[in-house]
């Protein structure tokens, strides 16, 4: 199943679908350039692609997106309201195994120092990469550090974000020692030729 059909399925918004992509292009970009240990790079960009796809189950909808209202509240009666285990639940629904669910579900920023300790690398790329897309497209690792701070404080009012900010500036120096390009270099033109593959990639 390719994976136009996958968001169709799962009535995937565009702006979520275009985060995806983004991430699967940073994604792409490290793969492409990597010289460190055999990793399942076919994994990492399906997983890539599917991260977020539960994500519309929590959207702030205006009263103007009726029809996207009507189609979030499909997708939390089927799958919930929390967005980590709704997408835990589609990606199984797809046949991925547990793994690769707990790759997805480990890679958020509150869990940065375990996965800083970590040997997974598939969880490591998969988070820095996701730490590489704005909004408005691919930033530096400290464009989205100011970001967090700026806008998330269920993470800055922790005790330990500080160490939060740190473990993720390790993971991206643990993955540039594998990697032949300066990873702050990747930006939206460095993604564009692997952008064009990503709404046909294949998941099965």
């Amino acid at each position: 199943m390719k994976i136009d059909e996958i968001y169709q399925r799962f009535s995937v918004p565009q702006n979520l679908a275009e985060h995806m992509f983004r991430v699967f292009g940073v994604v792409s970009v490290v793969g492409a350039n990597w010289t460190g240990e055999s990793l399942d790079w076919n994994l990492l960009k399906k997983l890539a692609l599917l991260h977020d796809l539960g994500n519309i189950v929590k959207f702030n909808l205006t009263g103007d997106e009726l029809q996207l209202k009507e189609t979030q509240k499909m997708m939390i009666d089927k799958y919930g309201a929390d967005d980590h285990e709704a997408t835990g639940k589609m990606v199984k629904e797809l046949g991925f195994d547990d793994e690769s669910v707990d790759t997805i579900q480990s890679k958020s920023f509150g869990n940065s120092v375990a996965i800083s300790e970590s040997s997974n690398y598939l969880l490591k790329i998969l988070y820095y990469a996701d730490m590489r897309v704005l909004p408005n497209g691919i930033g530096t690792l400290d464009d989205r550090l100011s970001d967090v701070r700026n806008r998330m404080p269920k993470y800055t009012s922790r005790p330990d974000f500080e160490d939060l900010i740190g473990a993720s500036r390790d993971i991206e120096t643990q993955i540039q020692k594998s990697v032949s390009i300066s990873l702050p270099s990747v930006n939206n033109e460095t993604i564009v030729p692997f952008i064009s593959e990503a709404s046909t990639y294949d998941i099965n």
